[in-house]
């Protein structure tokens, strides 16, 4: 067998033991950070041929080269701000459909008590159908005001400024306490959940010492970390190696393949069910 079948076994074992991880468990915290998004069609930290094909005006005008800074006080106040504003929320959010990603991790969580921990802005989880009771946008979101009420698609154009915006000082807000409150209680009820991490870079400040934490306080919680290049195992510390899994690769291809796995594995437990029943 060649190195190449060797490394489609290994991984078809990875993903199987991920499976078998998220059946035993009794809830599922997902992580997700910016390469879900991209695996969505869009990024918001880093340049990319979606940004300059849509907002070439604006980089142009403004020197930017990623949608954040024009969130963040590069793009003049008023009329100026108010128009990337709205073309941007169109795009990643009001006008654009739940992603096949985002269709594959409903799959995985269908019969699972799930929250959500995420640096996303863009409030596709609660737009893709998740409670926002379980839902923990880290940073704020884009599509809510600072005194936390919804923006609605026919207000886009009021919002004028990054001042105006849930986000803008989100940490110092009762908002968000609220939230840490609520996270705390999942794990409290839920002592045997899955982590599962999609898309987060090493050095991403807010999911990364999240999970450090998680897993040194929860022996029993299991890791499955998933994203195009596995981050470094030195992140981790050494005696959680055995609960720790890593998948690499395109996230889209990545979570399709593990929703499949856990459909055959739920089927099976219902087939072999029905037939203990007989």
């Amino acid at each position: 067998m060649n190195t190449e079948d060797l490394r489609n076994v290994d991984s078809a074992a990875l993903m199987q033991q991920a499976a078998d991880w998220i059946e035993q468990a009794d809830g599922i915290i997902v992580c997700a950070a910016n390469g879900f998004s991209i695996s969505e069609g869009f990024a918001i930290l880093q340049p990319s041929q979606w940004f300059e094909n849509n907002f070439s005006d604006f980089i142009r005008k403004y020197d930017i080269q990623i949608p954040l800074q024009g969130l963040q006080g590069y793009i003049h106040d008023g009329k100026p701000f108010s128009e990337f504003y709205e073309r941007l929320l169109r795009q990643i959010h009001y006008d654009k459909p739940v992603s096949e990603a985002m269709k594959s991790l409903q799959e995985i969580t269908s019969n699972k008590a799930a929250f959500i921990l995420t640096t996303n802005s863009e409030d596709r989880f609660v737009q893709a159908g998740y409670p926002e009771k379980d839902v923990f946008y880290l940073e704020g979101r884009m599509n809510y005001r600072k005194d936390h009420s919804r923006i609605e698609r026919n207000e886009l154009s009021s919002i004028t400024s990054p001042a105006d915006l849930e986000m803008n000082g989100y940490t110092n807000s009762t908002h968000f306490q609220n939230k840490i409150n609520d996270l705390n209680a999942f794990l409290q009820t839920h002592p045997r959940a899955v982590i599962l991490e999609l898309g987060v870079s090493a050095n991403n400040g807010w999911i990364r010492p999240l999970v450090r934490q998680i897993l040194e306080y929860s022996p029993q919680i299991h890791f499955i970390e998933m994203n195009l290049k596995a981050n470094p195992m030195s992140l981790y510390p050494a005696k959680d190696a055995g609960r720790i899994i890593q998948i690499e690769g395109p996230l889209t291809e990545k979570l399709s393949q593990l929703a499949k796995e856990v459909h055959n594995k739920l089927d099976f437990k219902l087939i072999k069910s029905s037939f203990l029943k007989k």
